[in-house]
């Protein structure tokens, strides 16, 4: 499957480009490929042999993990083998020393579980929960655990954690915790598998739009919104990995992104324009395709577009807020400012830095709020602009066909394996590389 997809790609390349041949031989070695698969899971299973079916599995950050269902390792770190994992020494029941200190919270702070473990299960989410355990402490306790002071209330935490975990430990034990484990990852892997197959931005899901990419990368690729377009020029930057949020990319594709950022205000700024860079991550359980929005302003706009959003961020959101409300990303970006996982808004202004809020309601924050301010700042109506439907498919094809003859000479991804740059590229460098021997020798 993975190598159909990779295929699959480098067709929508080729496509393009305009290389029918090209395109028609890799879509046909693509589809012989997920024949061969379908024909392969269809066939039944061989009475001497035991089937192995591999899940897509995703931690919680939703990257995809790879983990065998049968026939995994025994005792492996949230492995699913034929027998129960292997045995560790039992901890013991008071988490207190002789001297009063304390020397665990948790059951696996002292039963020998090592790192590897621990991680494996952060990851998956199946490790303990203390915010869970500590909400159901409380509400168990109820009006005793409000009388006692803050000494009392972690004692009676201790005791309820003990209680939780010996529960925990039962319920996930030997051959319960690996069918546990084992319905998990097949819930998870279903929900993953239908996101995916109904994501806008993912190349090789049914309801994505081929026709407005405009190049592709290694990483991420170049294509126009389909909907809530603002004005001529306006573009995605999408990662091609199904991603919630670019702080939690790889650096790999945090770069590419900035090279396509570079080109993309260097394009602009021929015409005597800026642009914004805009990124919003609401409800990052629902884990939807995350992707860099550039929307081109004139020069006059550009300049106020700092003063806008800084004044707009101050008074959005809650009036009391945890998070600091404001946060300046020109030293640092806005990738190294706000941790992983967290809902946010960020805008920075052409190459430079610009800022960043997390948002603390999700419920009223709306994700069209960034453009919003920029229809403001444009004279344009939003309420009509930001909810009209989708323009006609010609009306597309024309904005995707003028974009690219402006982006034609600024194509970075032109340079890359089977771009037409590329051959010149190499021909050049060994034609330079020929000339410096050839200096050498003279020498």
């Amino acid at each position: 499957e993975a190598e159909a997809n990779r295929l699959a790609a480098k067709a929508l390349k080729a496509k393009l480009k305009r290389k029918a041949d090209r395109y028609a031989s890799l879509m046909a070695k693509a589809e012989a490929l997920r024949a061969r698969a379908a024909a392969a899971a269809s066939a039944p299973p061989s009475s001497s042999r035991q089937e192995v079916k591999v899940l897509a599995q995703f931690d919680l950050q939703g990257r995809k993990i790879e983990q065998g269902v049968a026939g995994a390792p025994k005792g492996s770190a949230g492995g699913w083998g034929d027998g129960p994992p292997t045995k560790r020494r039992k901890g013991p029941e008071n988490k207190i020393g002789d001297d009063g200190q304390r020397k665990g919270f948790f059951n696996s702070d002292l039963d020998g579980t090592d790192l590897r473990t621990l991680v494996e299960q952060e990851r998956m989410g199946t490790g303990n929960d203390f915010n869970a355990s500590w909400a159901k402490h409380v509400l168990r306790q109820g009006a005793a655990f409000e009388e006692g002071n803050t000494d009392e209330q972690f004692d009676m935490a201790d005791v309820s954690m003990q209680a939780y975990e010996s529960s925990a430990n039962k319920r996930k034990k030997g051959k319960d915790r690996n069918e546990f484990l084992r319905k998990m990852a097949v819930a998870k892997n279903n929900r993953m598998e239908r996101l995916l197959q109904n994501c806008w931005h993912c190349l090789d899901s049914k309801k994505h739009l081929p026709h407005l990419v405009v190049c592709v990368g290694v990483k991420c690729y170049l294509a126009i919104p389909s909907i809530q377009w603002v004005r001529e020029g306006h573009c995605l930057i999408v990662p091609r990995e199904h991603l919630i949020s670019t702080t939690s990319a790889d650096e790999d594709v945090q770069e590419e992104i900035m090279y396509f950022r570079k080109f993309l205000a260097k394009m602009f700024a021929a015409r005597n324009e800026g642009c914004a860079f805009l990124e919003t991550v609401i409800s990052t359980r629902k884990q939807r395709h995350t992707v860099v929005e550039c929307v081109p302003l004139p020069q006059e706009q550009f300049l106020d577009a700092p003063i806008f959003f800084k004044k707009a961020i101050l008074e959005s959101d809650e009036q009391w807020s945890v998070n600091k409300k404001l946060i300046d990303t020109h030293k640092k970006g806005y990738w190294r400012s706000i941790p992983p996982n967290f809902p946010f808004f960020a805008v920075e202004f052409g190459t430079g830095g610009g800022f960043a809020h997390v948002i603390e309601d999700e419920a009223s924050f709306r994700p069209e709020w960034g453009k919003e301010i920029l229809c403001g700042m444009l004279g344009e109506p939003a309420q009509i602009l930001l909810r009209a439907k989708r323009a006609p498919l010609h009306v597309e094809q024309q904005r995707v066909s003028s974009f690219k003859k402006a982006w034609h000479k600024y194509d970075w991804t032109r340079r890359l394996k089977g771009g037409d740059l590329h051959d010149k590229l190499s021909r050049k460098n060994r034609e330079t590389g020929k000339s410096n021997a050839a200096e050498k020798k003279t020498e």
